[in-house]
Order: structure tokens, then C-alpha cells, then sequence
């Protein structure tokens, strides 16, 4: 893969590369990730769950993923 085709950014503070063009769902998904039970923050900022679908990751995002564990 050409450094044209992904990007570099940042997920839970461990370096990461994607391909360019991914969405923020199609690498939730790829993780195998629950949508319903995490929160994100993207650039510092909290997303509700309706946005995840509108983001397209880009080089040098910073993405911070917390799993949603409920207890009693």
C-alpha cells in the first residue's frame, strides 16, 4: 500500500494506519466493536452515536474508544 492510500492517526494513544477513505463505522466494525455500548471521542470532542456515520477518519485524528460495561 502507497502512503497515499492511508492515513495515520491516533486510537486509545497507540499510533495507527488505516486506508484512506475509511469511515468511523467501517473501523468500529472492523474492530468488531459494539456501537451501542462505546462512547467516542473524536478530536476532543464527544460524538453522538448518530454522527459516527457522517465521520471520515482522516490523517492525524485522534480517537479515543471506552467500552460502555454495565454492572450492579
Amino acid at each position: 500500500m502507497r502512503d497515499d492510500d492511508t492515513i495515520a492517526l491516533s486510537i486509545n494513544g497507540k499510533d495507527e494506519k488505516l486506508p484512506a477513505g475509511t469511515t468511523l463505522v467501517d473501523f468500529l466494525q472492523q474492530k468488531g466493536l459494539p456501537i451501542p455500548a462505546i462512547v467516542v471521542e473524536y478530536n476532543k470532542d464527544v460524538l453522538p452515536k448518530g454522527k459516527y456515520d457522517g465521520i471520515v477518519l482522516r490523517d492525524g485524528d485522534n480517537l479515543e474508544i471506552i467500552q460502555v460495561i454495565g454492572g450492579g
